[in-house]
């Protein structure tokens, strides 16, 4: 899948970071915009919205989002639910990859950066619910 918009969440208990980017026809990244949201219900609704005003292409889009404690599933799922596409990476995976790119500063809104450039520049594994009572997981390449 040829990714052109990523949107990087940074999660916490209460709230999420998100940033998003684009990736223009000259390898070049530009951020689209970053707002927070509530982590419930309402703030998975209000991010929907959100990014379909900055977005042209659902099909080239994806969602990144560290593997944080059990915050992050319950908007994985609603994500998914809906039709979008996710990825959840391990944060040692995230960590090396804002290693790569010199990033010394830790803030949620750098964080939800490097996962949208993360997202723009790696072919991440899409991640999907378990669908049955054996514990597998269905994976796709992205």
């Amino acid at each position: 899948m040829k990714v052109s918009f990523c949107v990087g969440i940074d999660i916490a208990k209460d709230k999420f970071d998100v940033c998003i980017k684009e990736l223009k026809a000259d390898g070049h990244s530009v951020v689209k915009g970053s707002r927070s949201f509530s982590n419930s219900e309402a703030g998975f609704e209000e991010l929907g919205v959100w990014v379909e005003k900055r977005t042209r292409e659902v099909s080239s889009l994806v969602f990144v989002m560290e593997a944080t404690g059990v915050y992050y599933e319950n908007l994985a799922y609603w994500l998914e639910a809906h039709g979008f596409n996710v990825s959840v990476e391990l944060a040692n995976k995230v960590k090396n990859y804002a290693r790569s790119l010199s990033v010394k500063t830790k803030t949620d809104k750098v964080d939800a950066s490097v996962l949208a450039s993360m997202g723009l520049e790696r072919a991440l594994v899409l991640w999907h619910p378990c669908r049955s009572f054996t514990g597998s997981c269905v994976m796709s390449a992205a």
